[in-house]
């Protein structure tokens, strides 16, 4: 199988990315859940493989799979347990992280240039001097979106309540202002192939 990382970040968290190249056919045959009919092959193949990869990250962590579901808000969270979750995906490309203590986030994305067309949606002025620069703007979306999936909850603006600093070419200091409240996250980011994959530390 295309799994292409997998890494305990500590002994309480770890991640994994996975290339997507099988059919949905040996897909299915892979897992032992319900499977959902309303999505399109493409989407469905993401939804497996992120199954496959929570449940392999339970193995690695003792923990006892019963599935995943959906919150409210539709933040995953893994049944039966306490322990948090995140997902991502974006084809052929998807991500799991698991984390047996705090909420945890997890976001990978292509380098492309829509992320230039946009930028004005996402960037504040704390990170102007990113703007056009798509290596880093990926970078920002990937660990703004590593953020907003630690949220879990809606209505959380990309560009007005998350704000991401790089320390270094491997370290982003992230940071969530909503109604008053500040919260601070060290996020993990690194190109895996045409992509870049961020994740919280």
């Amino acid at each position: 199988m295309p799994l292409l990382l997998s890494k305990q970040i500590s002994p309480c968290a770890a991640y994994a990315v996975w290339n997507i190249q099988e059919t949905n056919q040996v897909l299915l045959s892979m897992v032992d859940e319900e499977i959902p009919t309303n999505m399109n092959p493409t989407r469905l193949a993401e939804w497996i493989v992120g199954r496959i990869l929570i449940k392999s990250l339970c193995a690695q962590f003792g923990i006892d799979y019963q599935g995943v579901a959906a919150r409210e808000t539709g933040k995953p969270h893994l049944i039966g347990t306490d322990v948090e979750i995140s997902i991502s995906h974006s084809f052929p490309m998807a991500a799991a992280m698991i984390h047996k203590e705090s909420p945890c986030g997890i976001d990978l994305e292509r380098m492309r240039s829509k992320l230039i067309r946009i930028q004005d949606k996402f960037v504040n002025d704390t990170e102007t001097a990113y703007l056009n620069n798509l290596e880093k703007l990926c970078a920002i979306w990937c660990g703004k979106e590593a953020l907003y999936k630690i949220y879990g909850r809606k209505k959380l603006s990309m560009k007005d309540e998350t704000f991401i600093e790089f320390e270094s070419d491997e370290i982003m200091n992230g940071l969530i202002k909503k109604d008053g409240d500040e919260q601070r996250y060290r996020i993990h980011y690194e190109a895996v192939k045409d992509y870049y994959l961020a994740y919280s530390i």
